[in-house]
């Protein structure tokens, strides 16, 4: 379980970072629901951020990052069930902000906050390493794409009155 520990704990930094602006920006825009522009940002942020996991699964991301770290390898199935229901949960994510959900606007805060990490976290482990780091070539898309998402939730959230 161990071996969890720091993965877990930027996780929840993630996740407690999304929870405050979900909380700080409870209303949606209307035209959410309608917008193409937001639903083609988060579609091409979530195949985006599964192209990169795929990346960071062919090349070995589960093993390289927690020997970077110092602490054990990480199961090669738990990382991709861990993806996995996180592309899932990204899309469910979609679907609720569609339907008006204002909680739903939590895992995109999520998908946007981690894929600009990723633009920073990929080229700092490869300077570390003295070379290609797992997930290095997919980390400038998705740090772009998880910067206009991040724009297109400030677009369709607010903490004053719905339009």
């Amino acid at each position: 379980m161990s071996s969890y520990v720091t993965g877990i704990l930027g996780l929840l930094v993630l996740l407690l970072v999304s929870v405050t602006l979900t909380a700080c920006r409870p209303r949606l825009d209307s035209r959410v629901r309608t917008s193409s522009r937001f639903s083609t940002v988060v579609v091409a942020s979530i195949l985006a951020q599964g192209t990169h996991f795929l990346e960071e699964l062919r090349t070995g991301f589960f093993v390289r990052f927690p020997e970077t770290l110092g602490i054990p390898v990480w199961n090669e199935s738990f990382f991709v069930w861990f993806n996995v229901a996180w592309l899932g949960l990204w899309a469910a994510g979609l679907v609720g902000v569609r339907a008006g959900w204002v909680v739903a606007l939590c895992p995109l805060w999520f998908l946007g906050l981690a894929m600009l990490l990723n633009l920073v976290a990929h080229p700092v482990l490869a300077i570390r390493v003295g070379g290609y780091f797992p997930g290095l070539v997919t980390s400038p898309l998705v740090g772009v794409l998880g910067a206009l998402l991040l724009l297109e939730l400030l677009k369709v959230s607010n903490s004053r009155a719905a339009a």
